[in-house]
């Protein structure tokens, strides 16, 4: 029993070291061949539970910074403010001290907002709510919304024919994304100029493209595009610009399994393209036949005759395994007159084709 318990207490010292929070020593594995492996698996437990502290760390130690950042910033408009306030308790009429206190409360106020949009987007990161969504119906909405923003400011905003895919989404975030991608492309662009939104899908992406002719991003900052607080004025003096809207956008992308790209060229214009993976297309051939229009199916029907509806009920046993469906299969081949003419009324009275006898 004294040897038993020595062998156990491998195990047992790993797993109170584990309890007692070291994370940083090694686990050496050692004792009998099932010890041993209890001792590998709390190891890699170990190095898990270690990465992750030292990543929780790491995002931890970037909000500090970008908390610093921002209250770095406060000081300046703030000292101006005040500067600005006993100009004119002195009398000083030298300049118009009202709009330029109002100019830096906005910008203050740009700040405040920096901060709770980058805190509710770290509460955003619980899973949201998401369901199968129709892009043509979904995007048509959302993408109209934005015609009169654009058109406020003589830009011409074009919307090309989107195509039906089913992708999984949350419905609210999607359409922030857009929110922020086609009201950049009004910002950005000039008057006269010309916003495109065009899509593609290819089984396995739906991608939508946001094209503008503005004023573009220059090569050496495209790789930071999507950072926290990037903003590629170094000045930072536009109160209504907090460097968040495009990192929020490419965090949705990635929540829904996807991603934002960009190429863009300075003084040519940018194209951001959002890329959500689609869900698999699990109709059936029949079931696609039965989605068509039903003047489409009996000017089918009359064109090929039998063939079509023999076809479709010889697929259709391979899909479910009916007897019922191969009998009247057969029975359309033999006496195909009757069945002609029975499939022609089916469409007209119920718009299918009765495929088994049911």
């Amino acid at each position: 029993m004294a040897g038993l318990r020595g062998r156990k207490n491998y195990v047992q010292a790993a797993v109170d070291a584990l309890n007692a929070g070291d994370y940083s020593t090694p686990i050496q594995p050692c004792g009998t061949a099932l010890q041993r492996k209890i001792l590998r698996a709390l190891e890699k437990l170990r190095v898990t539970t270690l990465e992750q502290q030292i990543a929780h760390a790491r995002a931890i130690e970037q909000n500090k910074l970008a908390i610093a950042s921002v209250a770095h910033d406060v000081k300046t408009p703030l000292a101006l403010i005040s500067g600005y306030a006993e100009c004119l308790q002195d009398g000083m009429d030298d300049k118009d001290y009202l709009a330029l206190i109002t100019e830096k409360t906005e910008q203050l106020n740009g700040l405040v907002l920096k901060l709770v949009e980058t805190s509710k987007h770290e509460i955003d990161e619980i899973d949201s709510l998401k369901e199968k969504v129709d892009t043509r119906m979904f995007l048509g909405a959302v993408l109209d919304k934005f015609e009169s923003l654009a058109r406020a400011k003589n830009i011409s905003y074009k919307v090309r024919r989107i195509p039906s895919v089913e992708i999984y989404a949350d419905r609210r975030e999607l359409e922030r994304v857009f929110q922020n991608l086609i009201s950049n492309a009004v910002k950005y662009t000039e008057e006269g100029g010309k916003i495109t939104v065009s899509f593609e899908h290819n089984g396995k992406f739906f991608i939508a493209k946001v094209k503008d002719t503005g004023r573009g991003i220059e090569k050496k900052n495209l790789p930071y595009v999507f950072d926290k607080f990037f903003m590629e004025e170094s000045s930072r003096t536009d109160s209504k610009n907090s460097g968040l809207g495009l990192y929020v956008a490419q965090q949705i992308a990635h929540r829904h399994g996807g991603e934002i790209r960009v190429r863009s060229k300075k003084g040519k214009g940018s194209v951001f393209s959002v890329r959500i993976p689609e869900l698999p297309d699990e109709t059936t051939p029949t079931q696609r036949f039965e989605k068509y229009p039903m003047l489409l199916k009996i000017i089918l029907i009359l064109m090929f005759c039998f063939i079509m509806p023999w076809l479709l009920r010889i697929i259709r046993f391979f899909e479910t395994r009916r007897v019922g469906t191969l009998i009247t299969g057969i029975c359309n081949f033999v006496l195909w007159p009757f069945m002609f003419l029975y499939d022609i009324w089916s469409e007209i009275l119920y718009n299918r084709i009765v495929l088994a006898m049911d």
